[in-house]
């Protein structure tokens, strides 16, 4: 009898490690599409400063 609660605790500490596990994995997950959606981001940035550097150009040369 002894063991019985023993090894009922060791079965249910196995599986929340499980389930720690796999939480650890979705999150490990989800910083990895943030870190993709953080590059797209500093990406399209980029791009629009490159067109509004353009813009300006465009704009002094017409200007003046």
């Amino acid at each position: 009898m002894a063991e019985e609660p023993d090894s009922l605790v060791l079965k249910l500490l196995r599986e929340i490690r499980e389930r720690l596990d796999i939480v650890e994995g979705k999150i490990d997950e989800m910083s990895v599409k943030t870190d993709g959606h953080t590059a797209i981001l500093i990406g399209l940035g980029k791009y629009i400063h490159d067109i509004d550097a353009r813009v300006e150009h465009l704009e002094q040369k017409i200007g003046g």
